[in-house]
């Protein structure tokens, strides 16, 4: 289950206005991914099918799931989500890279009193409510 990630010195840019939903800013007018690794700098522009299909590739999720999330999306819009995904990550190969694990998954240090069956410790307390006020119509 591949993830990937952009490469060194590309940047994904799609940016729409939250209240009007145009592009921002208009200088702007086409999502792409912009490459700065040569001078000057190159582009590839991305129509929005692919802009929607890129954003969920350069965020690191998992290639196998974009088209179950395409079908929930656009429905039986899309007739062949995984040919769509595969089609823009091929053609988003040169500025991708495979996500690595940066860091080993280490456990939780253990806190409070109590064992857990893993070896965990439990930590069950609960703070104490010193004072309670009651607001209640009078009258």
């Amino acid at each position: 289950m591949p993830r990937y990630q952009l490469a060194d010195m590309c940047l994904y840019v799609s940016a729409k206005h939250f209240e009007t939903k145009e592009r921002a800013p208009k200088e702007i007018p086409f999502p792409h991914i912009l490459d700065q690794r040569k001078k000057p700098a190159t582009y590839l522009k991305l129509n929005n099918g692919a802009s929607y299909i890129t954003r969920f590739i350069v965020q690191g999720v998992d290639i196998d799931l974009i088209p179950e999330i395409l079908r929930s999306e656009y429905g039986a819009q899309v007739e062949n989500p995984k040919a769509e995904v595969e089609a823009v990550l091929e053609m988003l190969k040169p500025y991708l890279k495979k996500r690595t694990v940066k860091r080993r998954y280490q456990r939780p240090k253990p806190l409070g009193k109590g064992k857990h069956e893993d070896g965990y410790d439990l930590d069950c307390r609960v703070g104490s409510i010193y004072f309670t006020f009651v607001k209640y119509p009078t009258g």
